[in-house]
């Protein structure tokens, strides 16, 4: 929720606030962001380390979580402060100084909390079932995010806003500290540094294959997201606010299949799933070069709605599973170096995910530059869609030999 806020508002307010007087230039809240995104991935894997090495009376994922879910709040709150009212060198520090103490803090509690999946869900099924909880409760919190930002600012303003939804954050950032950790993890630390760390994770090969696939996964479904404001904007020439309705169809979609992936799932694997997944999108994502045109005798506004929905099938796997998988294989790691080290492989998965945000950007800028982004040159953002799925179908081929039964006997020995 709280990320959801500072990826939606932060830059509208400092670029267009109601004094009519930027805070900042568009151009340099850009790079400020960047930067964020630079400490965001580099802190994953140092606090994974940290975190499996931790030896503490609370365990090793506790404290990250009471440190860092107050000192993260407060920062996202003082982000809406600047301490100049026009754009200018000091607005500038400021931000870059607060956005990279943000994406550090964020890190701080993420990576521990994704950590303490593989150690209190201990089966196959267990772990299924709490992604998919996790990956409801992710839906909520963007929806609160979107929706209800909306809201408050109407009622309090900005500043009112951001105090209220911290507060709540604050509130639940918190419930997670009530699980007592030591009744239900290893918690011995591990002892290796940080090359030795990082190299060992990357020598699993089960985590490897599953890694790949994620990213060409996560790429493919980057690339459609940034492209799905030209799709309703340029394609179907429909204002901006728009955008949230073909969101809300392909998360409400997501959703409701939330229960079928999780039922598959502890049937016949996470593997087959989300392969049958993958090629889902593979076949679904070549029709969005057809967004904006009427299609099986729909109108171009039901057929863009009929794409967004089928799309939403696909995505419900992508919020649940990845979890469920990054838990079984982090199982391996007591047979390679016989020691526990859940957060460094969120914490590596994490830094090529947010390196991969990066990538997928710029492939949409590349389509966008030279095929064209407007209604009178279209193809950049008709192509969106086929570029997507041909990535996707590439991490699928990969992911097919991720080697399932082998993790789970080992996990399991």
């Amino acid at each position: 929720m709280i990320d959801r806020i500072v990826i939606t508002w932060l830059m509208f307010y400092y670029v267009t606030p109601e004094t009519g007087q930027p805070l900042l230039k568009p151009v340099a809240f850009g790079f400020i962001m960047f930067f964020g995104r630079v400490v965001d991935a580099v802190a994953d894997p140092l606090i994974a380390l940290w975190s499996d090495n931790f030896k503490g009376r609370l365990g090793r994922r506790t404290p990250f979580l009471l440190a860092g879910g107050i000192l993260y709040v407060l920062v996202f709150i003082f982000l809406f402060y600047p301490p100049a009212p026009v754009a200018g060198l000091l607005n500038t520090a400021y931000l870059a100084i607060m956005l990279g103490a943000y994406f550090f803090l964020f890190t701080v509690y993420v990576c521990p909390y994704l950590a303490l999946l593989p150690e209190l869900a201990r089966t196959s099924k267990d772990r299924v079932d709490l992604a998919t909880l996790r990956a409801v409760f992710t839906l909520v919190g963007v929806g609160v995010a979107l929706v209800g930002s909306g809201i408050l600012i109407g009622l309090l303003g900005f500043k009112g806003m951001v105090w209220s939804l911290g507060l709540l954050g604050l509130v639940l950032l918190y419930l997670a500290t009530l699980v007592k950790e030591r009744d239900y993890a290893e918690a011995k630390p591990a002892t290796l540094n940080l090359m030795e760390a990082v190299a060992a994770t990357f020598r699993n090969r089960a985590f490897l294959i599953y890694l790949i696939g994620n990213t060409a996964f996560w790429f493919g479904f980057n690339i459609v997201t940034l492209g799905l404001p030209f799709y309703v904007t340029v394609l179907l020439g429909l204002d901006s606010e728009a955008t949230a309705v073909f969101f809300a169809v392909a998360f409400g979609t997501a959703a409701l299949t939330f229960p079928v992936v999780n039922i598959l799932a502890k049937k016949i694997g996470p593997k087959k799933v989300m392969l049958a997944f993958m090629y889902v999108f593979v076949l679904v994502l070549p029709c969005f070069y057809f967004f904006g045109q009427g299609m099986l005798g729909l109108s171009p506004y039901n057929f863009g709605m009929l794409l967004m929905g089928l799309a939403g099938i696909p995505l419900a796997s992508l919020f649940v599973l990845p979890d469920a998988i990054v838990a079984a294989v982090t199982d391996l790691e007591k047979h390679m170096t016989g020691q526990r080290r859940e957060a460094m492989y969120f914490g590596a998965q994490g830094f090529v995910l947010k390196l991969n945000m990066g990538l997928s950007s710029l492939m949409t800028g590349f389509l966008l530059q030279y095929f064209g982004q407007t209604a009178a040159q279209p193809l950049g953002i008709q192509l969106t869609g086929p570029v997507a799925a041909f990535f996707i179908l590439l991490g699928a081929l990969v992911f097919h030999r991720y080697p399932e039964e082998e993790v789970n006997l080992r996990g399991q020995a």
